[in-house]
């Protein structure tokens, strides 16, 4: 037997133990753990979800086809449907043991009578994620989803609040007025279309896409009173602007206030009827404060 011959057959055994190694601990990665443990197939099934962080709560329920959020208010949907969809497509990429760190919170979902709880944390730079069920940690993530899985569990009641805060167009807008510092507004459905107050000729267009800038009109985010003290001290002074709607669908006129950004903030607080509090950046507040002027017919030259 010739020395190559001997080489070679010398790499075919360490391939063949290499990839008996290999093969070995797939196997057993593979049998130590369900890589679908926490993840539910019948989401459309789910009656509640509850999350609770210490003394913070936050009940999911299902009610009809809408959720409520802790028996008070509607549920953010786009929120619900990241929620769901993360519960679909979660695996378990692998065991950790039992976790060396302080449990973050809690969750149990219920549905069809049953209930599926685990708790869950993320390492001390927030970017992994770990489910715990039965003392034991499990590292967890959505194949194509860049963002922490627990982040989710981490929003606040504010964030899971539904922001839309009025949903009208030019088809259901009857009359809108609206007082700031820099004038006066005032459009108002007349026959077959809108007047604006004072103007002879309007720019028919500029009223619609005025008027559409309030269809699925949406916060950036709720405020909770005493959650930013200095916006609800804000609250008490002098608003920038008063925005009132009158639209078809809802009986009541709907007033909202907006007021003056603070210093070095991209965002204005604006409330509804002088109850719910809501912030909206710079830019959206600026596409509302018109006036009258700004829907006249441009002359040509």
């Amino acid at each position: 037997m010739t020395k190559t011959i001997r080489y070679v057959i010398a790499i075919v055994v360490l391939l063949a133990v290499n990839l008996g190694l290999v093969f070995t601990e797939d196997t057993q990665s593979s049998s130590s753990f369900d890589d679908e443990l926490f993840l539910i197939e019948n989401i459309d099934q789910i009656q509640s979800v509850i999350i609770t962080r210490g003394d913070v709560k936050i009940e999911l329920t299902k009610n009809d086809a809408a959720w409520r959020l802790n028996d008070r208010f509607e549920a953010d949907q786009n929120f619900m449907q990241i929620l769901f969809s993360l519960l679909s497509q979660v695996k378990v990429k692998r065991t950790i043991g039992a976790l060396d760190q302080e449990v973050s919170g809690n969750v149990i979902i219920s549905f069809n009578g049953e209930s599926n709880s685990f708790g869950f944390a993320s390492d001390p730079l927030g970017t992994r994620s770990y489910f715990i069920k039965g003392g034991i940690a499990y590292q967890v993530e959505v194949p194509g989803y860049r963002d922490n899985v627990v982040n989710i569990f981490q929003l606040s009641e504010d964030q899971w609040r539904d922001r839309v805060v009025f949903d009208g167009s030019w088809r259901t807008i009857q009359n809108l007025r609206l007082t700031s510092t820099g004038g006066q507004l005032v459009i108002r459905f007349s026959n077959q279309f809108f007047e604006v107050d004072g103007i002879a000729k309007i720019d028919s267009s500029g009223v619609v896409d005025y008027l559409n800038q309030f269809q699925v009109f949406q916060a950036n985010e709720m405020i909770s009173e005493g959650r930013f003290p200095e916006l609800d001290s804000l609250k008490s002074t002098n608003p920038l602007a008063i925005l009132s709607i009158e639209d078809i669908q809802d009986s009541n006129e709907i007033l909202f206030k907006i007021y003056p950004s603070l210093d070095g903030q991209p965002y204005h607080l604006v409330t509804k009827n002088d109850q719910s509090m809501m912030v909206f950046d710079k830019r959206r507040i600026e596409s509302i404060l018109k006036s009258n002027e700004d829907f006249r017919v441009k002359e040509t030259p």
